[in-house]
């Protein structure tokens, strides 16, 4: 099976893990766990990916740093 790198995917021992990613937002009840936030529809409606794992996924939008006011609108 060929893994899709665009997609959040599990992948070990990774630099750049959603944990540290701008665009995930923390599950409030579990800190393991998120909501991806980087994908937008044609409209730009917000497509939200659940993370199980925000330590161990990674995918090849990540850009750390904090989520500014403007990347919302």
């Amino acid at each position: 099976m060929t893994v899709i790198h665009t997609q959040v995917h599990k992948e070990d021992n990774t630099n750049k893990p959603c944990y540290d990613c701008k665009w995930q937002t923390p599950d409030p009840t579990d800190p393991l766990r998120g909501q991806c936030t980087v994908n937008r529809h044609a409209l730009g409606g917000v497509w939200k990916r659940w993370i199980s794992d925000v330590a161990h996924s990674t995918c090849s939008r990540y850009e750390e740093g904090e989520l500014s006011f403007r990347d919302h609108v």
